[in-house]
């Protein structure tokens, strides 16, 4: 049987826990898709890392798995696109290639004591004063942005620093130019041009905290003061871009082209096509991102959210600020195993459905804390409005209100930080696909919510870029164009109603804040 001549776009996702190769034919539909599951290693309290040579290995078995099809030979993909967690990183040797440390995922929290440190830091607290005076004179968002960040355990800078404190030997040898950083996406494309390509793309970059997402370039003072040598850096080129191509030697003497590689969130964003300022998607996972488009100019939330570049196409960048929860599909699980009261977002919902009020009970699925717009990492979840009349019906119901509430209070906290409106939501994830959660959504934020067929978009807008790189689609307006067959909640709750829910809402949050 002969290979197909029709062309495909390639599209890999690694996730935390699994890591899938998913092909694109012309009109944007999934024709194939393999997955694999690459477990954490928990090594210590506070760790979670993964072993980098697995993760390898793991890529290039679904990547054989896929060719295995004689209609998606090597020879029929135009371009490869990689999209990845972003935040976690690794070292490896510039010479020999070989890992120096694990993958450390963004949710390591060992480098807790190191944060702090940084944070205390003579030079670094000087350099915040100087910015908050010049940024209250002039308005520069870098100024502003610059003493208003708190360094923490998300930050690929902390948990760097807290691996050159407990390696100084890796220092070294990072001060002479022998080792490399990578977060995952560099790893990869590192592995496929077999060592002749070491790069990233602003999206990954920027979420490092190492990356100055309003001069796009790596942030050479903040490494200055906490002794990250430069040398390690890749180069950042567009999100889609030339990346190079994977070896011959790895697929049958054809070299695939790579041509981009994006953060998981901005991938999904771009995905949704969310290409104009004001575009919004949610993803509801096991949390819950919350990302709007910001367009050309980097914005910042002075209640603590930063600018991050969802892409850089054609040498120019667009911004997008993200909020996130980080209790959504977690809590769902919590609710079967813990408590009980169902298993899964679909259980929960044909619960919910068996009434139309909650009769009072508010739920603040708050059990990691709150995060944007109000800040409390101590805050617990709280259920208000018990009675003797209440039925597990209710409080499921209450339950998908109190999520929709939660994303709810992240939108408005951007639009009322920023001043940009928003005309719909894009929703994807597996708890969004609870019907009442989205029509809860769609009545509190009062615009259309449009649930995407496809559970998870990274997979997609990694597509979409890597066609966009390759010439395989032309333009955006090509992107927008294909089909998607969305399903979409219009609001229908009466402004009365909604004005009550909102008003109990707000007085359930507050007291929650209260509670230590």
């Amino acid at each position: 049987m002969a290979a197909s001549k029709e062309k495909f776009i390639l599209s890999i996702d690694s996730g935390g826990s699994g890591i899938r190769a998913i092909v694109f034919d012309k009109k944007g539909r999934i024709v194939s898709r393999q997955y694999e599951k690459t477990p954490p290693i928990i090594s210590e309290p506070g760790a979670l890392e993964h072993d980098p040579e697995k993760l390898w290995q793991a890529l290039l078995s679904i990547l054989k798995k896929t060719f295995k099809n004689k209609k998606y030979q090597p020879a029929n993909i135009e371009g490869l696109g990689i999209c990845n967690q972003r935040g976690s990183f690794l070292l490896w040797d510039k010479t020999t290639g070989k890992p120096l440390t694990k993958l450390i995922s963004w949710a390591d929290v060992r480098a807790g004591k190191t944060s702090s440190n940084m944070n205390s830091n003579t030079v670094w607290k000087i350099l915040q004063f100087v910015s908050k005076i010049l940024g209250s004179i002039t308005g520069h968002p870098m100024l502003i942005a610059t003493y208003m960040l708190k360094f923490t355990t998300d930050h690929a800078s902390v948990r760097l620093k807290w691996v050159f404190d407990h390696h100084p030997e890796l220092k070294k040898r990072a001060k002479k130019g022998e080792i490399l950083f990578g977060t995952l996406d560099t790893w990869f494309v590192y592995k496929l041009s077999k060592g002749k390509e070491h790069v990233s793309d602003p999206s990954n970059a920027t979420v490092t905290g190492m990356f100055n997402p309003f001069q796009l370039q790596w942030n050479a003072p903040l490494c200055g003061i906490f002794g990250i040598p430069m040398k390690i850096f890749p180069q950042v080129k567009d999100t889609a871009a030339d990346f190079g191509n994977t070896d011959p030697s790895l697929f049958g003497g054809v070299a695939i082209p790579i041509r981009a590689v994006v953060g998981d969130q901005m991938a999904a964003l771009f995905g949704h096509a969310c290409f104009d300022k004001g575009g919004v998607k949610i993803s509801q996972g096991s949390g819950a991102f919350v990302d709007m488009n910001m367009g050309d100019k980097p914005k910042i939330s002075k209640r603590g959210l930063f600018p991050l570049v969802a892409w850089r196409l054609n040498g120019k960048p667009t911004y997008m600020l993200e909020g996130f929860t980080g209790t959504v599909g977690t809590l769902i699980d919590w609710l079967g195993k813990g408590i009980g009261l169902s298993d899964t977002p679909k259980v929960l919902n044909e619960l919910a459905s068996q009434t139309q009020d909650t009769e009072g009970v508010i739920f603040v699925p708050t059990a990691s804390g709150m995060r944007f717009p109000h800040f409390n990492p101590n805050a617990k979840a709280s259920v208000f409005g018990l009675s003797l009349a209440t039925h597990r019906r209710h409080v499921a119901r209450a339950v998908l209100e109190g999520i929709a509430l939660s994303l709810f209070d992240i939108l408005e906290g951007i639009k009322k930080d920023t001043k940009v409106p928003v005309s719909a939501i894009m929703v994807d994830g597996g708890v969004s696909q609870s019907d009442i959660l989205l029509q809860c959504l769609a009545d509190f934020c009062q615009v259309d919510v449009k649930r995407a067929p496809e559970p998870d978009m990274t997979a997609t807008g990694a597509a979409y870029l890597a066609g966009l790189g390759s010439g395989y689609w032309k333009s955006l307006e090509e992107l927008s164009k294909l089909e998607r067959g969305y399903k979409i909640f219009k609001p229908k709750m009466d402004l009365k109603t909604r004005e009550v829910k909102l008003e109990r809402w707000h007085r359930a949050v507050q007291s929650t804040l209260r509670i230590d």
